[in-house]
């Protein structure tokens, strides 16, 4: 059995869905920490610009919810700044 999750990225008002150049403000290419879920960016990252995960209003609920299911599968939840 498998289990993927979603990256905190999705949540971020940063994430650049549709450019074909860079995956979000922060990083052309988000480091593999960040994507597997092993830091949440809240934090500075090197080569970040200055950009951290900052949540989409709308998303919170969501947010929380994968939070919960981070935690029953003991994965660290995911921080707000």
């Amino acid at each position: 059995m498998s289990c993927v999750l979603p990256p905190v990225c999705v949540f971020c008002q940063h994430f650049l869905e549709n450019d074909p150049d860079r995956e979000c403000q922060a990083f052309e290419e988000i480091p593999n920490i960040i994507m597997d879920g092993k830091c949440d960016h809240t934090e500075p990252y090197p080569g970040d610009g200055g950009y951290r995960f900052q949540l989409i209003p709308e998303e919170l609920e969501t947010f929380l919810e994968l939070n919960e299911v981070r935690r029953e599968f003991k994965f660290p939840a995911f921080r707000l700044p």
